[in-house]
């Protein structure tokens, strides 16, 4: 009779910490999704934010880092412009470099 508690402890044992074992690997891919998802904003944000200088490097900073040219604005607002024709929050034309 002991014997077949002892088994039937262990494969209670067993099946406990398979269980266990199965929310911690959920746990464990779920983190892994979560800091992905994490990363891939940051590039999405910082890819928003990069802006092409006309000496042909792209930044990320207000000023260029291979000329120190600084970055576009509108001369009206001093909202940043980059690559349009005319400021996106006044509407005034940008000149051409």
């Amino acid at each position: 009779m002991k014997d077949i508690l002892n088994k039937a402890n262990r494969l209670m044992n067993t099946a406990n910490n398979t269980v266990w074992n199965a929310r911690r690997t959920k746990e464990n891919v779920d983190s892994l999704n979560r800091a992905n998802q994490n990363a891939k904003q940051r590039k999405e944000s910082e890819k928003a934010l990069e802006w092409k200088c006309s000496c042909g490097n792209k930044n990320t900073s207000k000023f260029c880092a291979g000329c120190g040219k600084a970055k576009p604005a509108c001369p009206k607002c001093g909202a940043a412009v980059t690559g349009s024709k005319f400021c996106p929050d006044c509407g005034t034309a940008m000149d051409s470099e």
